[in-house]
C-alpha cells in the first residue's frame, strides 16, 4: 500500500462503502419481501386439523362434567361441615346424658324416668340426624367419583380425538413450510446466479462497485434468508445440500486454479515487454516491496555480494541502468529518480543484448 497514492486509498475505501450500503440497502428490500412470502397464502393453523365436531362436543361434555362436579364439591364441602357440627352436638349430649345417667343411678328417684326416656329420644334424634348427614355425604361422594370417571374417560377420548387430528396438521404445515421455501429459492437462486455472473465476468468492469454490492447482498440472503430454512429430513437435506455446496466450491476453485496456472505459464512462454505489459505500475511497486517479482509471483532470489536486476524464475527485469546517467533503478520506473531522463520502453540492459553486431 505504500506505493498507492493516498487519494487513490481514499477513493477505493470510498468505493467499498459504497458497496457495503448498497448491500444494506439490497438486504433490507429482501428482508421486506421474504418476510412478506407466509403472507401469500393462509396461515396453517392447528385448530383447522384438531377442532373437529367431536372434539367439540367432547368438551363441551367436559365442560358440563366439571360444571357438576364443582357444584357436587360445594355440596359437599356444606355437608361436611354440617357433619361436623352434629358429630359435635351428638358427642356433647351424649355426654350430658352419661353424666345425668350417672346422677340417676345415685339417686334412685323413680320419678325421674319421664326424663330418662325424654333425654334419651334427644340422644336418638341427634345421632339419626348424625347419620342422615353422613349418609348424604357418602351418596355425594359416589356421586362426585362417578362424575370424576366420566371426566377421565371423557378426557381419554378428547386427547385421542386431538390427537388423530395432529398427523394431517403437521403434514399441513410441512408442505406450507416447503411451498415458502421454494419461494425463497425462487427469489435467492437468480440472485446467486447473477451474482456468479458478476464476479466471473464484470470484476474488472467499471461499476464493480456497484456489482460488489450486489453480490455481498446476494451472500448475506444466501447463508441467511435460504440456508436456515433448508427442510431438515433428519439432517440428510441440510448435509446433503452442505456436501454438494462444497464439491461445487472446490471444483471451482481447483478448476480455476488450473487456469491460473496455465494462464501463468503462458503468460511466462511470451516476451519480457509483452508481459511487462500485463503488469501496472502500483502492482509492481507493491510486489518488488513485498520481495516478490511482478511477472510470475515468486520470491526475488538474493545471494551476498550480487545485485538482483533479474528473476531467476522468469527473467523478468527487475532492475536496470539509466540510458542518461547509469543509474541503477527499478526497472518499472518512468523516470529516472536522479536525473528524470524518461525510461526506455524496453530495458537498457536487454537492447543491448538484442542489438545487432
Amino acid at each position: 500500500m505504500k506505493g498507492i497514492r493516498v487519494p487513490e486509498r481514499l477513493y477505493k475505501g470510498v468505493l467499498w462503502l459504497v458497496s457495503i450500503v448498497f448491500a444494506a440497502f439490497l438486504v433490507g428490500f429482501g428482508n421486506l419481501i421474504i418476510g412478506d412470502l407466509p403472507q401469500v397464502e393462509t396461515r396453517v393453523e392447528r385448530s383447522d386439523f384438531v377442532e373437529t365436531p367431536e372434539v367439540i362436543q367432547l368438551r363441551s361434555e367436559m365442560r358440563a362434567i366439571n360444571d357438576d362436579r364443582a357444584t357436587v364439591s360445594d355440596r359437599l364441602d356444606l355437608l361436611r361441615i354440617q357433619q361436623r357440627q352434629a358429630e359435635s352436638e351428638t358427642a356433647s349430649a351424649k355426654q350430658t346424658f352419661e353424666a345425668w345417667i350417672q346422677t340417676r343411678r345415685a339417686t334412685t328417684d323413680p320419678t325421674q324416668d319421664p326424663e330418662v326416656i325424654r333425654r334419651t329420644r334427644e340422644l336418638e334424634q341427634l345421632q339419626q340426624n348424625e347419620r342422615s348427614v353422613g349418609n348424604s355425604v357418602s351418596a355425594l361422594e359416589t356421586e362426585l367419583t362417578e362424575l370424576d370417571q366420566r371426566s377421565n374417560a371423557v378426557f381419554d377420548r378428547l386427547s385421542t380425538a386431538e390427537l388423530s387430528g395432529i398427523p394431517a396438521y403437521e403434514r399441513a404445515q410441512f408442505w406450507q413450510e416447503l411451498r415458502i421455501f421454494a419461494l425463497r429459492l425462487l427469489i435467492t437462486l437468480p440472485m446467486l446466479a447473477f451474482a456468479a455472473w458478476l464476479v466471473a465476468k464484470r470484476r474488472k468492469g467499471e461499476y464493480w462497485p456497484i456489482s460488489r454490492g450486489f453480490v455481498l447482498a446476494s451472500i448475506f440472503v444466501f447463508f441467511v434468508e435460504l440456508v436456515p430454512y433448508l427442510p431438515s429430513y433428519g439432517g440428510y437435506v441440510r448435509y446433503g445440500v452442505g456436501i454438494i455446496l462444497t464439491f461445487a466450491a472446490g471444483h471451482f476453485l481447483i478448476k480455476n486454479m488450473r487456469q491460473y496456472l496455465a494462464k501463468r505459464q503462458e503468460v511466462e512462454q511470451k516476451a519480457e515487454d509483452e508481459r511487462r505489459k500485463l503488469v501496472s505500475h502500483d502492482d509492481a511497486f507493491k510486489k518488488m516491496s513485498s520481495s516478490v517479482c511482478p511477472g510470475c509471483d515468486r520470491p526475488i532470489a538474493k545471494m551476498e555480494g550480487i545485485e538482483t536486476n533479474f528473476c531467476v524464475h522468469c527473467g523478468m527485469t527487475l532492475f536496470d541502468t539509466c540510458s542518461s546517467c547509469d543509474t541503477r533503478k527499478m526497472a518499472f520506473f518512468r523516470f529516472c529518480m536522479k536525473c528524470g531522463t524518461v525510461a526506455q520502453e524496453e530495458p537498457k540492459a536487454e537492447s543491448s543484448a538484442q542489438a545487432p553486431s
